[in-house]
């Protein structure tokens, strides 16, 4: 096995380098400014959800919503409000400002125009039991910061599968695909990890984009040991991928790791912060200092962060699914990592879903895909 390089210390920015910045700072438009300040909280900044679309109309069948790349797009997701949950079916049209869909099911609260929302992978809303039918527990996940809640559906196979999901989100995400997992015969215990809604937040109430949180990955593997698992798949949605990874890395449990399941996981940081700061045309210098700051508030370089570089280091079968047209995570990255590693990584690409919505583009191709994977790297 080669060894694991050494972490790339957090440079120490001379002072000119500091000046200079701040005299940037002043050259471009306070907004401007403004904005690369706000694009680097965003990334690290452990916070409420917002609901930044406005439910226009709604007659029971039909909703209509504010018209974003997001909300065009021509899958089932979840709409999600301050109380309330719907499942979203297809688009009906596109108008100017706005967009008609479906609505295939209100799973929670009450939807009502005025009413302010946002999208989400996770088109199913609830539990294992009341979402998809599934017997769970709800257990405790000791962690190094505290107790960590998560579910587990039992199944016969000693493997179990650790649920990860992305930066921001929550076991929910898991929801699409435990049926396809307890139909496997595997066990899956859905996380939380630090800074989600019920588990400790991290000291700073920072996200770290997996470099910390990879060690309550840790701290469930140890739990499903515990609890009689001879070994374990990590399956990770978006930073949840990042944090398998690092728990790969990192971790001496990884030698309980059987195999490693991702789900448009964020591979390259770098890569990922300059394709959003694009999308938000923010100048490349500022794009540049608000990496830097990233880097300062999680405490470690994100070339540290970047699992392309360590892909030579991988040891175990891997599934990988991407969605082409993904614009929160960059689909580059992933797709070199597959094609560097192709004796252990298998890529499934979709288009048209956008972030970690593969299941949502095409349900039964991936879940035969997940089916096919697990039985080969798990037999029953």
């Amino acid at each position: 096995m080669s060894a694991e390089p050494l972490p790339v210390p957090i440079r120490r920015w001379p002072r000119r380098t500091a000046y200079g910045l701040a005299g940037l700072a002043v050259l471009v438009p306070t907004s401007t400014a403004s904005a690369g300040w706000y694009f680097a909280n965003q990334v690290v900044d452990a916070r409420p959800r917002e609901y930044p679309l406005e439910v226009r109309g709604f007659d029971g069948d039909l909703v209509t919503l504010t018209r974003t790349e997001d909300t065009e797009r021509d899958v089932p997701y979840g709409l999600l409000w301050p109380d309330g949950h719907a499942r979203l079916g297809g688009l009906v049209r596109a108008e100017r400002d706005a967009v008609v869909r479906q609505v295939t099911d209100v799973t929670r609260g009450t939807l009502r125009a005025g009413v302010r929302a946002s999208t989400s992978s996770a088109v199913f809303d609830g539990d294992p039991l009341t979402a998809r039918g599934l017997a769970f527990e709800e257990v405790t996940v000791p962690g190094d910061l505290g107790p960590m809640p998560a579910w587990l559906v039992p199944g016969a196979s000693s493997t179990w599968v650790i649920a990860v999901h992305g930066r921001g989100g929550s076991r929910a995400e898991a929801l699409r695909v435990l049926p396809t997992l307890a139909e496997s015969g595997l066990p899956t215990l859905a996380v939380t990890y630090r800074n989600d809604e019920g588990a400790p937040p991290s000291p700073d109430r920072r996200y770290h984009l997996g470099a910390t949180e990879w060690r309550d990955v840790a701290a469930a593997i140890r739990y499903a040991r515990s609890q009689g698992a001879s070994d374990v798949i990590l399956y990770g949605w978006s930073m949840g991928g990042a944090a398998a990874m690092m728990t790969l890395r990192r971790a001496p449990e990884a030698a309980f790791v059987r195999a490693l399941v991702m789900d448009c996981p964020a591979l390259d940081w770098t890569a990922t912060l300059r394709l959003n700061a694009r999308r938000r045309n923010l100048p490349t210098p500022l794009a540049w200092a608000a990496m830097r700051l990233v880097e300062q508030r999680v405490g470690v370089p994100l070339a540290d962060l970047n699992q392309v570089r360590h892909v030579g280091s991988l040891r175990v079968p891997t599934l990988i699914f991407l969605d082409g047209d993904d614009v929160v995570a960059d689909p580059a990255p992933t797709r070199l990592f597959a094609r560097l590693r192709p004796d252990l990584v298998r890529l499934v690409e979709t288009r048209g879903g956008g972030h970690t919505r593969s299941w949502n583009v095409d349900p039964a191709r991936y879940e035969a895909e997940l089916a096919a994977f697990v039985g080969e790297v798990a037999p029953g």
